[in-house]
């Protein structure tokens, strides 16, 4: 009930802690998406791509004090595909002070927001009918004016990073940063809990941040049990095993050909949208909630064991489509 309470009645501060909790795909698959796109990368752009981070503003202590030893003493050539594959992590590893990270990092570069955008889900249509028009929250497509507004969803900082990261006449530091944020958000508008948020008349009025408040079972949210569904190991030589055989995949690659045919933020995020109400907000899931609108406890979800196989096959499906899209927008970011 107090969790209830606070999310009620909290302010500006709670919309903070909310957005601290969007995480994303974990490492393990922000690496996994990374390393597919570098495979489709050509040379010129791998070199190209690799330089401009190397460019970045604490390279030194959020890149090279993070590279596996064993890679530090390697070819240059898994060097590079290794920090490759750690930028795509990277705006989440600043969202915390922690080692190498520190308050000032936090501070310059953590942008919670950025990471989703809260396009509504309802229990029902007569719901539907009395919330929608209450809704506040950023659904706008087009990035503001300012290229460092905290509050963009993950629409416009797309669009916005796309914008820098092209602009040769941006400062190589500045371009870097956004190249990060490129790679990361890419993937983030892939996992389908990051395109929306499920609104209710009671428990929910100001929305269940993509699942964040729904718990599942060990341990998990349901937006935290879609982050692991590409991969929970932690190791860089499984990623790099993982990325191939999805890329390997017959059926995987063509949906990634035909996936990097469309390269607008607004078609990812709209595809996720549709995942999200078919196979995340299932039936089951609403009525579960729906059930318990108006009871101080919701209980963890029960889901049945084909959700957990369909979660794994749609992680998959759309971690390649991430990789070909990411390949295919960096490759014309950087030409």
């Amino acid at each position: 009930m107090r969790r209830i309470l606070l999310l009620l009645l909290c302010g500006g501060f709670c919309d903070e802690h909310l957005a601290s909790k969007a995480v994303a795909w974990n490492s393990p698959g922000h690496e996994i998406i990374a390393l597919i796109a570098y495979q489709h990368l050509d040379d010129a752009t791998r070199i190209k791509a690799v330089e401009l981070l190397r460019a970045h503003p604490r390279f030194h202590d959020h890149f090279k004090s993070f590279m596996p030893r064993e890679i530090s003493r390697g070819d240059a050539r898994d060097q590079d595909r290794w920090l490759f594959a750690h930028a795509a992590t990277w705006p989440d590893l600043v969202r915390t002070s922690k080692g190498a990270i520190n308050r000032e990092d936090v501070s310059a570069f953590s942008r919670p927001w950025w990471h989703f955008i809260n396009e509504p889900v309802f229990l029902n249509d007569d719901e539907r009918r009395q919330l929608e028009h209450e809704i506040k929250v950023n659904r706008r497509r087009e990035p503001p004016q300012s290229d460092d507004d905290e509050f963009m969803n993950i629409v416009q900082a797309i669009k916005n990073s796309a914008r820098i990261v092209g602009d040769t006449n941006a400062p190589k530091e500045k371009r870097s940063v956004h190249l990060c944020w490129i790679l990361h958000l890419v993937g983030d508008s892939h996992q389908p809990l990051h395109s929306t948020a499920l609104f209710t008349a009671h428990r929910f009025r100001r929305g269940d941040h993509g699942g964040n408040y729904l718990d599942f079972q060990h341990s998990w949210d349901l937006h935290g049990f879609w982050d692991e569904q590409i991969s929970t190991d932690e190791s860089y030589e499984t990623h790099q095993v993982l990325a191939a055989d999805l890329d390997r995949n017959r059926k995987l690659a063509d949906d990634g050909k035909k996936a990097a045919t469309k390269l607008e933020a607004d078609d990812w995020i709209n595809e996720s949208m549709e995942l999200s109400r078919r196979y995340a907000y299932t039936k089951d899931v609403l009525q579960k909630v729906a059930a318990r609108e108006g009871h101080s406890h919701l209980g963890p979800l029960d889901l049945p064991p084909n959700y957990k196989i369909e979660a794994e096959a749609i992680a998959e499906r759309r971690a390649v489509e991430a990789g070909h899209r990411l390949a295919a927008a960096i490759h014309q970011l950087l030409q």
